[in-house]
């Protein structure tokens, strides 16, 4: 250790003994500070050691150093800096920012002296540029740290904000210049707030509160105070957000604020970025002596820029060395001059006064702004440039948190961003919390969990449960559920400006993410941020099902209900028998059996069950026969049967077409276009949604032509949910169809058999993680769906849940969509009608049956009741098809042709005889030609007897 001490106390005075031989160069430099920047002015001390004890070095730097009271008048300043020019001093470093006044820049621009400056300065007009031209400041431009101010904001995402600074600093509306220009733009979104050091800070933080993301521009001492007068006002909570734009706030005491559990906001500050080589805490360590004034400097940005100062500095005498001849003398000026004119090249050396015009100050501050301080190591802050006019325009932010201190991104002075890798150790714990909405299958209530009592995460089920617990484990983060109250999924409101649902909690930074069925759109991505999307899908139409299923064997039957076949098939039986006794009581109905026979002794009829049986089906099958009626009675009894079989034909035949093949309107209806071109299906969709959204802003025809009859049906075609328009569609069973996003009608299809899609999908839409605009855990969640992805889990999760349930079954024929049986409440009326035909059929018969009674009783001279009881008997004897000519069906055939023949008495003469034997063969050629009329089927029996024995009695006569 006193080795140590000892060779670093003779390494100055041994140095020039072994330098190549030569002698180092002596080169004065002065340096003022306030009598309170003793910590800068150590760093500056121990910043000339370092370059005096460098192995390389040829040259040696004797500082001038000055220490001024803070209320130091320029007078002094003036007096302090012409006494460095009047000892040769080649560059003056100070004062800094507490200087009231440039008098110290314009002596050195008057002398040809160079000016370094470390401090931030005012912004010069061009009058004032005329007398800082021998001046450079290393720290950075006013101007450029404003766009990077807003650079790092815009990264941040934020579009909405409110900008806090010391109304004090003059300096503050330059450095906040870029911000402060968004205000002029847009009050309404950015806001501006001051403040004084010396007033009550509760004021302040009133008048913003409910703002959840704030720039503050602070000095060090005072953020503390300030930051601990806004947690009464919700300002500090877990998701506002805070950005610090002072470049040293990583010096404040941190501490109070660390274990304070109130204060949970996410702070975020900006430094500058220091290199890796430099900005150990033991890089002065080696230049310390064992003198106490010269301990180590503290690591503030004065420090580091006073060093950097030093730095540049050296760099631009050694460039000037190996382009001029050396040693350089050093030009000698002074202040006594009244104009401060230079010493011109005087001194110079031949080579340099032969090449250079200008003094010695102007060709160094020239070097200097030559020099390319980009990735070099040798400048503690990184990149180092001037411009122009002497601004240090080239340096390197770094965004950092400042309670645990660890980097998030880098600026540079090309705007670019870069974003710095995070240990999990380092970083906060942050429990995310994750809006969503109650729905199925994305986000359900877990009834057998809610029952055993559990809670959080463990309550949830559904698509998105499981999407984010595969992300947590993926991305190894710990969440919270949170459902939105008005479960809404964000829609704008114009009048209160506001957005509701699981948007407006991402905007109000109540939750993390949010996520279900959550489609993007541009009117979200405006006011949040999206992830990767972890679905794509469309729009389709949601429609009532017919499904088609194979048919049994006797399907033909199921048009009838089984009580209506059964009942036709009885009508068709009793039917049968009732044209049987109908025909036997009509007279027409009686035929000779041999037309050519033109007196037959008996008459058939061709009624027979057979015959009707066949004359009713084949009314029924709408076939032909061979046998129609003749009486009135048999034809209005046919007639009737016949409107029966006809609508029973009919009504089979339509109810069968409609039974085997699917509803006219499911086939006409195919797409969106067809749908919004018939009037009989109503149609819509969720109000407010994104399928909203994107019929009521399309300006394709089709579209807006469904739009605008949506608008116009009463009663509202919008439902208020995808619930509610299925339970919709089920219930109107095909005359209304729902316009909804693929996903969720493949879901309900896959659930209810008695829906199905109509068309293909239109309007490609893609759902995903909506997150606050600018979080930086975005590009952590699309990296993390990417990868899910790619391992075919997130095809896994979505199978769970949208394949069919295997155990569902339908209640009845109207859920799968089949048409129901025609029952006998719907064909009752053909049956009445028929009832009334055998009513009046039966009434004509029975009155043609009395009048035929009648008739025989006056011909056999019987009484009526004998004749009705004669002719009820052959009525019911419906084997006997054949009916004699006699009126008596129990005659003999002998008493049903013979004649009885008058006895011709000997008393009458013989023309009276002839007479007689007129009349009688008369009498004889009428009965006969009147049994031949009325039955030819006796024209070769009892005929050709009676016809003998009229024949011999009119011999005999």
């Amino acid at each position: 250790m006193f080795l140590s001490r000892l060779l670093r106390f003779l390494l100055p005075l041994l140095l020039p003994l072994v330098v190549s031989g030569r002698e180092l160069q002596p080169i004065k430099i002065g340096a003022i500070f306030f009598e309170n920047e003793t910590d800068i002015a150590r760093a500056f001390e121990a910043a000339v050691e370092r370059v005096n004890s460098a192995a390389d070095t040829t040259f040696r730097l004797l500082p001038l150093v000055r220490q001024l009271g803070e209320n130091t008048a320029s007078t002094a300043l003036q007096r302090a800096a012409c006494d460095m020019v009047d000892n040769g001093v080649t560059a003056i470093f100070g004062p800094s920012s507490k200087a009231k006044n440039d008098i110290v820049a314009v002596i050195c621009n008057a002398t040809g002296i160079l000016h370094i400056q470390f401090d931030m300065a005012f912004e010069e007009t061009v009058e004032e540029k005329e007398n800082h031209q021998m001046t450079v400041n290393v720290y950075p431009s006013q101007l450029v740290l404003s766009k990077a101010y807003a650079d790092i904001i815009q990264s941040l995402g934020w579009r909405k904000f409110t900008v806090v600074y010391n109304e004090e600093d003059v300096h503050a509306p330059t450095r906040l210049q870029d911000l402060l220009q968004l205000h002029d733009l847009h009050n309404d979104v950015v806001r501006v707030r001051k403040y004084k050091r010396d007033e009550d800070f509760r004021i302040l933080w009133k008048s913003i509160k409910g703002e959840r993301r704030i720039v503050l521009d602070c000095e060090p001492d005072k953020l503390v105070d300030l930051l601990n007068a806004s947690i009464p006002f919700d300002l500090t909570g877990e998701f506002n957000q805070l950005f610090l734009t002072n470049l040293e706030v990583h010096n404040s005491n941190w501490e109070d604020l660390r274990d304070n559990v109130s204060f949970a906001v996410n702070v975020t500050a900006a430094r500058l970025l220091l290199t890796t080589e430099t900005s150990d805490a033991s890089y002065l360590q080696d230049t310390v002596t064992d003198d106490t004034s010269m301990e180590q400097p503290p690591d503030t940005l004065l420090t580091n820029l006073i060093d950097d100062a030093v730095s540049v500095f050296v760099m631009a005498i050694r460039n000037m060395s190996r382009s001029y001849m050396w040693p350089i003398e050093m030009p000698s000026t002074s202040c006594a001059s009244t104009q401060f004119e230079n010493s011109g090249t005087e001194g110079f050396g031949e080579e340099f006064e032969n090449s250079q015009t200008r003094s010695f100050g102007e060709v160094l501050v020239s070097t200097m702004k030559k020099i390319s301080g980009v990735n070099n190591t040798d400048f503690r802050t990184s990149d180092l440039q001037f411009d122009e006019d002497g601004l240090r325009f080239s340096f390197n932010i770094e965004v950092y948190e400042p309670i645990l201190n660890y980097g998030m991104l880098i600026w540079n002075s090309r705007g670019h961003i870069t974003l710095l890798h995070v240990d999990e150790g380092v970083s906060k714990k942050i429990v995310y919390r994750i809006a969503t909405r109650i729905g199925e299958p994305y986000f359900m209530i877990d009834e057998e969990a809610a029952a055993a009592n559990a809670t959080g995460n463990k309550r949830y089920k559904g698509y998105a449960v499981d999407l984010i617990e595969a992300l947590a484990n993926e991305m190894k983060f710990e969440y919270l559920f949170v459902p939105v109250v008005d479960n809404a999924y964000g829609k704008y409101n114009k009048d209160t400006k506001q957005w509701n649902g699981i948007i407006g909690e991402l905007i109000n930074n109540d939750a993390h993410m949010g996520i279900c069925d959550l489609t993007v759109t541009q009117a979200r991505k405006t006011v949040v941020d999206f992830t990767v999307p972890f679905m794509q899908l469309g729009i389709s139409i949601l429609a009532y099902n017919i499904p088609q299923e194979q048919k049994h064997v006797l399907a033909f039957l199921d048009p009838f209900a089984v009580e209506v076949w059964l009942y036709v098939m009885t009508a068709i039986l009793i039917i049968s028998f009732m044209f049987v006794f109908v025909a036997r009581v009509a007279k027409a109905e009686w035929e000779n059996p041999h037309p050519c026979d033109r007196e037959p002794d008996a008459l058939e009829n061709q009624w027979h069950i057979a015959n009707t049986f066949w004359l009713t089906m084949a009314s029924v099958m709408c076939a032909g026969s061979d046998i129609l009626p003749k009486s009135p009675s048999m034809r209005t009894l046919t007639g009737f049967w016949w409107v029966f079989a006809i609508i029973v034909s009919n009504s089979y035949t339509a109810n069968l077409a409609a039974f085997l093949t699917n509803s006219q309107m499911q086939g006409t209806i195919s797409d969106i276009k067809s749908l919004a071109s018939q009037t009989s299906t109503k149609f819509g969709t969720m109000e407010g949604g994104s399928t909203y959204t994107f019929f009521s802003e399309s300006n394709e025809t089709t579209y807006r032509l469904a739009f605008n009859i949506m608008n116009g049906d009463d009663p509202s075609a919008y439902t208020k949910s995808n619930e509610e328009g299925v339970e919709r569609v089920k219930k109107m069973e095909g005359k209304y169809m729902f316009l909804m996003e693929t996903t969720s009608l493949e879901y309900n299809i896959a659930q209810n058999s008695s829906l199905r899609m109509v068309g293909e999908k239109f309007g490609e839409k893609h759902y995903a993680i909506a997150v606050p605009y600018g979080a930086e855990y975005r590009s952590m969640l699309s990296v993390g769906i990417l990868r899910l992805s790619e391992r075919g889990e997130l095809f896994k999760i979505k199978n769970n849940w949208w394949k069919p349930n295997e155990n569902q079954t339908t209640d009845s024929k109207e859920s799968t969509g089949e048409t129901p049986d025609m029952n006998f409440e719907e064909v009752r009326g053909i049956f009445y009608t028929l009832g009334i035909g055998l009513f009046i059929a039966y009434l004509v018969g029975v009155i043609e049956f009395l009048i035929h009674t009648q008739k025989v009783a006056a011909d056999e001279k019987l009484s009526f009741k004998k004749a009705f009881i004669k002719e009820v008997k052959f009525v019911l004897c419906i084997w006997n098809n054949k009916k004699p000519i006699s009126c008596t069906p129990t005659a003999s055939l002998g008493s049903m042709v013979s004649v009885k023949t008058p006895k011709l008495t000997p008393k009458n003469t013989p023309e009276e005889s002839m007479e007689e034997l007129q009349d009688l063969q008369n009498m004889t050629g009428a009965n006969t030609s009147s049994r031949k009329k009325e039955n030819s089927a006796y024209s070769h029996g009892g005929n050709n007897i009676a016809s003998s024995n009229v024949t011999e009695n009119v011999s005999n006569v």
